[in-house]
């Protein structure tokens, strides 16, 4: 009989939970659950993924042991200490959880020292054994599954990540080739390359979380990790350089550009060939032809005859189409070093500027709402009599809340079902068939026909909440241990704990502050627009004004706001209520992600821009226009950040289209009077540059406005339960 690949995982987890489960019962240890839940929650699609995830999960419960420990020792007498000194360790590790690395490490930590403390407050005198319990059945849940996979039909990293790897050049090539058509006029390729585009950050994900996993169970890659970490920043820049280059599109629609660029076909093909090679190679093929040498100039004679701002979209054009050419060199060059069939290139040194902390608005408020869940726990247990779960119920508590505020986006709705399920599930074989079962064989047949059937039940990515809630409440519910005993007053208390749980991670989704999507939206829009509104304060100085130190540390902070608030509205958008769309559809939403993407990338552009200009007369003669459209553009974002209705207004499109006219023409004046001669050709290289992006910021300005007429913003604000 051939197994399914569904089939097989569900064995192997029910095979390891079963063996973790005889182990710990065969040493007498107290809670062996633990273990059963360190099986349930690091088995993986591979064997790199489980191993990685079980690392990060050992580390954390070690680290969490440690704290737990410490916080025992100096304050197990004083439950105010006690919690006052818990909650700020808590609070870290749920504000990193929500960072780019190590979210597993930073999530088990928080939620395991809750447990650990919890568990061991009432009883000071054994914190000891059950940190070091909680850490040894972590251990052997680890142990056991990790053998178990690496023994039994064993699936390794490195197939999925170099399928994966070829996707991924398939699409960026895909990408390209979309975008071509767009840079020449085919606009029905718009809404192509917006798929694409989503396919591709998703498949960066992927390719990035297969790559470590593939590290940790594959000696080929292991042995490669420097030369693929090179190709994998290649790609990332790769994607960012296409989105700059496709952002250029707009201000050159009209224009010549065979003429402008004569050597923009043969330029255009070279790429088309490099991401071609490039898919060769990760299909295991040698490269037909090395990248040649391109040679795309600006027909200064063409150019000459353009205005200043045409001549401003082709400079921007052309620096970008120099960035490409050059990620593309690199990204063959590594590749083709993993591969054998040339030299890699040597990583650059560059000189990296001091990190700093940037705040996150977002990963702050998910802390504070998981503070108040925990205090909430924690104040119920001590101050109301037969609180359902004691002690256990702060931890759960915990556990969940870390869960949740791991993934605001979720609906607490969606948790009803799985929970419901799984306790009556798990409650009728507590009752009913475990009190018949008298030796392991019986309860080890039980457990592993309990764990197959909801891994198997549940097995795809997403379902996982279904599988993590059948498999917890699974083992919670059964308490297996030597000295079983069956109590339905055990099984109601957890049944009623949950009960009077999730209501009340139900209200922090209204208190403090709202977590409905359409509440969040608005919240992150108008921080966007404030972001905006900063940056143009700091780059109304042209001519290199200085700043500040504080206000280097808020451009960073506001830059980084401008950067990620349209990919974090692009996650809230799908989540938003039909009902308070009021007439507008899902698209309209989606576009406007898209227009404020768009925005985002022109105030990147302009900040870039304004830092290198050269040219201090021009900058003097255009300093009180520049100022002057500044003051109108900050205006027209602080309203939008007041009201993002600012923006369906004729008047206001209208104002904002007289403001770029104006100052265009203003521009073309004094330009004309001046001599190239005074800028150089570099000073007249990043002049335009800046001028093309005082453009943009207006023109994406005036296409937001166009996109905000479809929707009713006071349908957003209107309360719902």
């Amino acid at each position: 009989m051939i197994l399914s690949r569904k089939a097989k995982e569900a064995i192997k987890t029910a095979l390891a939970m079963t063996i973790a489960y005889g182990i710990a019962l065969s040493m007498d240890w107290d809670r062996p659950y633990w273990a059963g839940f360190a099986v349930a929650f690091v088995s993986q699609a591979t064997v790199g993924l489980s191993v990685n995830r079980a690392a990060l999960r050992m580390l954390g419960t070690v680290l969490a042991a440690i704290v737990a420990l410490s916080l025992i020792a100096g304050f197990a007498q004083d439950r105010w200490l006690f919690i006052l000194f818990m909650l700020p360790f808590v609070c870290f590790c749920c504000y990193m959880m929500g960072g780019p690395k190590y979210q597993y490490f930073w999530q088990v930590s928080g939620f395991v020292v809750i447990i650990v403390c919890f568990d061991s407050g009432p009883d000071p005198v054994n914190a000891f054994d059950t940190a070091v319990l909680r850490v040894q059945e972590t251990g052997l849940g680890i142990l056991v599954y990790s053998l178990v996979a690496l023994f039994i039909w064993p699936v390794h990293s490195r197939s999925q990540f170099e399928t994966v790897a070829r996707d991924l050049a398939a699409t960026q090539h895909q990408l390209f080739a979309a975008y071509r058509s767009l840079m020449s006029g085919e606009e029905g390729k718009a809404k192509e390359a917006l798929q694409i585009r989503a396919q591709q950050a998703q498949q960066q994900a992927r390719f990035g979380q297969l790559l470590n996993a593939a590290i940790s169970d594959s000696y080929e890659v292991r042995e490669l990790q420097q030369p693929w970490r090179q190709y994998q920043g290649s790609v990332q820049k790769l994607a960012t350089v296409m989105e700059r280059w496709h952002d250029s599109f707009a201000e050159i629609r009209t224009m010549d550009l065979t003429r402008l660029l004569p050597g923009l076909p043969a330029y255009l093909d070279e790429i088309d060939n490099r991401l071609e090679q490039i898919g060769l190679m990760l299909a295991g093929e040698a490269p037909q032809r090395r990248p040649g040498p391109v040679e795309l100039t600006i027909d200064n004679k063409v150019a000459g005859i353009l205005s200043h701002f045409d001549r401003a979209a082709i400079a921007v054009l052309y620096r970008r189409m120099q960035a490409l050419e050059e990620i593309t060199r690199v990204a063959f060059g590594a590749l083709s070093g993993i591969r054998g069939y040339g030299q890699a290139p040597p990583i650059a040194e560059s000189a990296r500027p001091r990190p700093r902390f940037l705040p996150d608005p977002d990963r702050l408020a998910c802390v504070a709402r998981f503070l108040i869940i925990v205090l909430a726990a924690y104040l119920a247990f001590i101050y109301v009599e037969g609180w359902p779960g004691g002690p256990g119920f702060v931890g759960m508590a915990g556990a969940l809340g870390m869960a949740l505020v791991n993934a605001p986006q979720l609906p607490i709705s969606k948790i009803y079902a799985p929970v419901t399920v799984s306790a009556l599930s798990a409650g009728v074989l507590y009752i009913f068939v475990m009190p018949q079962l008298a030796t392991f064989l019986g309860l080890g047949a039980l457990i592993f026909a309990v764990t197959f059937v909801i891994c198997y039940s549940f097995a795809e990515p997403q379902q996982m909440l279904g599988r993590a809630f059948g498999l917890a409440l699974f083992v919670v519910i059964a308490s297996i241990s030597n000295d079983q005993t069956y109590n339905f007053l055990s099984l109601a208390t957890t049944v009623m704990m949950f009960a009077v749980m999730i209501p009340m991670l139900a209200l922090t989704v209204y208190f403090p502050i709202s977590w409905r999507p359409e509440r969040v939206f608005l919240r992150q829009l108008g921080r966007f627009f404030r972001s905006c509104d900063f940056l143009i304060s700091i780059v109304d100085r042209p001519g290199g004004g200085s700043i500040s130190r504080r206000d280097r540390w808020r451009k960073a902070f506001h830059l980084q706001e401008v950067a990620t608030l349209p990919n974090k509205l692009g996650t809230w958008a799908p989540r938003i209520d039909p009902a308070a769309l009021a007439g507008a559809t899902p698209e309209d939403v989606r576009n406007l992600v898209a227009g404020l993407g768009e925005l985002s990338l022109r105030m990147q552009a302009m900040v870039e821009a304004s830092e290198p200009v050269k040219s201090e007369a021009l900058v003097q003669a255009l300093e009180g226009d520049m100022r002057s459209w500044s003051a109108s553009v900050q205006g027209a974002f602080q309203h939008l950040s007041d009201n993002p209705a600012a923006a369906t207004a004729i008047t206001f499109r209208s104002r904002l289209t007289e403001i770029m006219d104006g100052l265009e023409q203003r521009i073309e004046d004094v330009l004309d009077r001046s001599s190239e001669n005074q800028m150089g050709p570099v000073g007249a290289e990043t002049f335009y540059s800046l001028l093309g992006a005082y453009r943009g910021v207006s023109e994406a300005l005036v296409s937001y406005a166009g996109l905000t007429e479809r929707i009713n913003w006071d349908a957003w604000r209107e309360e719902r339960f």
